[in-house]
């Protein structure tokens, strides 16, 4: 049972103590009086990646419908990659640093679970945008569904500037 907290996986806890007596962590602990320096990039590069997840998910969802979604996913691709590259990388070290403390959190576990999930979305996201060539077709349900929209059942959002246009057609002349 390790201090903190209420469980205990032993296979994990026995790859802590194999992690903390390798070379590799031995090179890192040098490093660790700039472990705020870690942090900092593990955050920043956490927050942007989200960030720019966020922005594509609420286009895919209906909010900001005059804006391309392809475009938008262009330009936010990159900062995913980045951001998501950055704190894996400083995740990692701030692991090295002391993996036996790091690891034994009781939130450890449970946020590695989290990401992993996140990167089965973002596969299936891909799939599903692959499956369909690509097109932006009034975002069609199974992309809707790995950004989390809670109205798939609904039917298909109506933007503002779809409806206010309907409106403005069926008007009589």
């Amino acid at each position: 049972m390790n201090p903190y907290s209420d469980f205990s996986v032993p296979w994990f806890d026995a790859f802590l103590l194999w992690l903390s007596a390798t070379e590799l962590r031995a090179f890192f602990y040098r490093f660790e009086d700039f472990d705020w320096l870690f942090v900092f990039a593990h955050v920043a590069s956490a927050a942007v990646l989200l960030g720019s997840i966020l922005i594509v998910d609420l286009r895919i969802i209906g909010v900001m419908c005059e804006i391309n979604l392809r475009k938008l996913a262009v330009l936010a691709l990159p900062w995913s990659i980045g951001g998501a590259i950055i704190a894996l990388l400083s995740g990692c070290v701030l692991l090295l640093f002391d993996p036996i403390a790091v690891g034994v959190h009781t939130h450890f576990l449970p946020k590695m679970g989290l990401i992993l999930l996140g990167l089965l979305n973002a596969l299936a996201f891909h799939h599903f945008t692959q499956s369909r060539g690509g097109r932006d077709a009034h975002n069609p349900r199974p992309v809707r569904w790995c950004a989390l929209d809670r109205a798939v059942g609904r039917g298909l959002p109506v933007c503002h500037a779809q409806r206010d246009r309907a409106d403005f057609e069926q008007q009589p002349r």
